[in-house]
C-alpha cells in the first residue's frame, strides 16, 4: 500500500509540474523535464526514507481521521508550515529557472508543495500510532502558500526559519522522541525552535537599517512526553509554551557573485542564526548569551 502511495505521489507531482508546460513562457522545455524527473526522483526517495523512520515501529489499520490539534502544544503544526513553505520556496526558484513566469512558477509551486505533504496525511491515516490530521492539511496548505506575500509586498517580511538543540526529554521516550541525534532532529519537539523572522525595515519607510540585519519571533515547548496533554499530565509531566525574541541575519541580502556561494547562503537561510535571545516561558524571563 504504502509502495504505491508513494508512485502516486511521485505522479501527481509529475501530473502537477507538466502542466506548467502549457504555458508557453519561453520556457526551456529541456530543463523543465529534467527538473520533473529529477524532483520526483528524489522526493519519491525521501517519502520511503520518511516511511521507514517515522512509521517503522506502527502497525497498519484502515484509514482514519484523527484530530490531534491540541497534541504537541502545535509544534507539530508549525513543523508542517515550515516544510511546506520551503517546499514551495524550493520548487518556485527551480521553476524560475526554467524561464517560467514568475507568478505562474509561484502558484505551480505552492500547489505542488500542497500535493508532496498530503502523502503525510494519508501515511498517517493508516497507521495506528497516529491517523489523518485535518489541522496538518490545513498547516500544509498555509505554509505551502505563504511565499505569496512575496507579490503582494514586494518581498517576503514573514519566513520561517528553524533551529535545534537536542533536549533531555528524549531518553525518557526514545521510540517516540528519537534514538538518535537525526532521528530527535525530526521527533523531538522539545529541541526544536520555529521562528519567524523578519527585516527591522519593516518598521522604517526610508529603508535606515541594514538590509541583512532581522529580528526574530520564536517558538517552543519543553516536556512534552507525550502528545496529548492529559496523557503528560497522567504521568507526572506538565508542558509548557516557550516565546522567544532574538537578533537573526538574512544572509540572501549579501550580495556574492559565485553561484554556489548563493546557493549555501540560500540553504543555510532557512535555519535560524545563534543570537542573544530573550526567552519568556509564562513564569519569567530567561535570559540566553546564545540560543539555538
Amino acid at each position: 500500500m504504502r509502495i504505491l502511495l508513494l508512485i502516486f505521489s511521485a505522479l501527481i507531482l509529475f501530473q502537477n509540474l507538466v502542466h506548467a508546460q502549457i504555458q508557453k513562457d519561453s520556457i526551456d522545455q529541456k530543463k523543465l523535464r529534467n527538473l520533473i524527473i529529477a524532483e520526483s526522483a528524489v522526493y519519491a526517495s525521501g517519502m520511503t526514507g520518511l516511511g521507514f523512520l517515522w512509521y517503522k515501529d506502527s502497525e497498519s489499520q484502515s484509514f482514519q481521521f484523527f484530530n490531534d490539534n491540541k497534541q504537541w502544544l502545535q509544534m507539530d503544526k508549525l513543523g508542517h508550515i515550515y516544510t511546506a513553505y520551503h517546499l514551495t520556496d524550493i520548487n518556485f526558484e527551480l521553476l524560475k529557472n526554467t524561464g517560467m513566469n514568475p507568478k505562474k512558477a509561484m502558484l505551480y509551486s505552492s500547489i505542488s508543495s500542497t500535493l508532496m505533504m498530503l502523502p503525510i496525511e494519508v501515511f498517517d491515516g493508516f497507521s495506528t500510532s497516529y491517523g489523518a490530521s485535518w489541522g496538518d492539511a490545513l498547516a500544509n496548505t498555509i505554509g505551502a502558500f505563504l511565499p505569496y506575500q512575496q507579490f503582494l509586498f514586494k518581498q517576503n517580511y514573514i519566513y520561517p526559519k528553524f533551529s535545534f538543540s537536542p533536549s533531555p526529554y528524549a531518553d525518557l521516550r526514545p521510540n517516540t522522541l528519537g534514538n538518535n541525534y537525526f532521528e530527535q532532529l525530526i521527533k523531538d519537539y522539545n529541541g526544536q525552535t520555529y521562528w519567524l523572522s523578519t527585516d527591522f525595515n519593516i518598521f522604517s519607510e526610508s529603508n535606515r537599517f541594514p538590509d541583512w540585519l532581522q529580528f526574530s519571533v520564536g517558538y517552543s515547548g519543553n516536556q512534552m512526553i507525550y502528545g496529548s496533554p492529559e496523557e503528560n499530565i497522567e504521568n507526572g509531566y506538565t508542558a509548557n509554551r516557550q516565546w522567544l525574541l532574538s537578533l537573526d541575519m538574512n544572509l540572501s541580502k549579501f550580495e556574492v557573485e559565485q553561484k554556489w556561494l548563493k546557493i549555501i547562503f540560500k540553504l543555510i537561510n532557512k535555519v535560524k542564526i545563534p543570537f542573544p535571545t530573550v526567552e519568556w516561558d509564562g513564569k519569567g524571563v530567561v535570559l540566553h548569551p546564545l540560543y539555538f
